[in-house]
């Protein structure tokens, strides 16, 4: 059973999933073998009973799982392939794949009745038993998180220093470890989220070298203990590994709060915004002189780390850290100038106002974006602009239109994407194959 931190990564939730190409092109399933490469929970719905499957927690409840669970919404009163796939025919019914499981013969269904059905139904499948081996020198104390459910956490098991227990858990839970040790008081040391690819966990594992020294006296094992998880980047994209202090528990509670936040507003906000143009996107090419002033300032400015919220969670900057070149005021309002007559009559002749310019960000090999709508206010008429690229593979952007279908939309160097960005959802989530993608941003709000 490998464990690791709060959710590095969370569930995406994937909106109007229609053929399972779609799961194919978005990386949910292998294409040669229709293998299922993370666990999977579909949930169908309609514009008549949307509003009940909400009340069932879906997918809401379901968006702090972590990176090996994914949610998407398949609507019924669509063209959809899907429906068919799985023989289902009504609101509120629920498909479960395994990670592993073949995506057309390996699933199992539920019509749900209320929220607390559908989470023990999921919840079953995730069912796991864990040895954990207590190799340090006291007694720990094992306390359990319900994920998605807010209570308080539970006792579990108590294993003295020395001794071998079983447990069962759920894959995607949280478990917290704390110690007791003669003459202090009980400490937190870790917390992890099950993830299911091991069965045995041998508690000093999680232990850096230097707390292992600590720990042969049992007196310096409290407040001077951290622990680690080898291998897992940090939020600043370094290969050391990861302090699980409070401060990093704190940012990886935020990412979680942060991620339920997403997929609401994903959910809300593009029926509140109007619509401009019939698809909500269009494909073209940067106007010349906007792109001059782009390439120049590529080539000759400095690319530096950019900074993220620690809490952000909508890309992987903590994983694959993404750096700017950033804008003179004099470029941006060349580039709003050079772009603002186009984007207005794309979006029927409404007048713009600029209201935010990027600078151009280069993604780097790995990087990802999960699927969101921009800032509602003043990301309304909008514009990608592709500088450059060294890929192995398109990195394909995704887009669902303003009709509910999904596309695929691919960028040269030179291209530019107009979309309205706080209607329609996009992201990139497919992890980049190559060395870089840098985009340049533009946004403008309708007065």
């Amino acid at each position: 059973m490998l464990l690791l931190p709060l959710a590095l990564q969370a569930v995406n939730h994937f909106k109007d999933l229609n053929r399972l190409e779609d799961l194919e092109l978005l990386g949910l399933v292998q294409k040669d073998t229709g293998v299922a490469e993370k666990h999977l929970l579909l949930g169908f719905s309609s514009s008549a009973c949307e509003q009940s499957v909400r009340e069932l927690g879906f997918p809401s409840e379901y968006s702090v799982l972590g990176e090996h669970v994914e949610t998407g919404e398949v609507m019924l009163d669509r063209n959809t392939e899907l429906p068919g796939v799985y023989n289902i025919s009504s609101c509120n019914e629920y498909v479960y794949v395994p990670r592993g499981g073949r995506t057309r013969e390996d699933y199992d269904v539920i019509k749900a009745v209320d929220k607390l059905q559908l989470h023990n139904w999921l919840f079953t499948h995730l069912a796991l038993t864990m040895e954990v081996i207590n190799d340090l020198p006291f007694d720990v104390s094992i306390k359990w998180e319900d994920t998605g459910r807010s209570q308080a956490p539970q006792d579990l098991i108590s294993i003295p220093r020395g001794r071998t227990s079983s447990i069962n858990t759920f894959e995607t839970h949280h478990l917290r470890f704390v110690s007791h040790q003669p003459g202090s008081e009980p400490r937190q040391f870790l917390r992890v989220r099950v993830d299911g690819s091991r069965n045995t966990l041998r508690l000093s594992d999680f232990l850096t070298e230097e707390a292992n020294q600590q720990c042969l006296n049992p007196q310096d094992c409290g407040a001077k203990t951290v622990t680690t998880l080898p291998n897992v980047n940090n939020q600043h994209g370094s290969t050391d590994d990861v302090q699980l202090v409070e401060e990093d528990m704190n940012i990886w509670r935020g990412r979680d709060v942060e991620n339920k936040g997403r997929v609401v507003r994903n959910e809300v906000q593009p029926k509140t915004k109007p619509r401009y143009t019939a698809l909500g996107f269009k494909k073209t090419r940067i106007p010349d002189a906007v792109y001059q002033v782009l390439l120049n300032r590529y080539h000759s400015g400095e690319h530096i780390l950019e900074p993220w919220p620690k809490s952000d969670c909508h890309t992987n900057f903590f994983e694959a850290p993404s750096t700017m070149v950033y804008l003179s005021d004099a470029e941006k309002a060349d580039i709003f100038s050079g772009m603002m007559p186009n984007l207005s009559k794309w979006a029927g002749g409404v007048k713009l106002h600029p209201t935010s310019c990027y600078g151009i960000r280069i993604y780097h090999n790995g990087s990802w974006l999960r699927e969101h709508v921009d800032t509602g206010d003043t990301h309304i008429i909008s514009a990608i602009m592709n500088v450059d690229q060294d890929v192995e593979e398109d990195w394909l952007l995704t887009f669902i239109d303003h009709n509910d279908n999904r596309h695929f939309v691919t960028l040269e160097p030179g291209d530019a994407l107009y979309y309205e960005s706080a209607s329609g959802l996009h992201g990139r989530p497919i992890p980049l194959k190559g060395k870089l993608f840098a985009n340049a941003f533009v946004h403008f709000k309708v007065v």
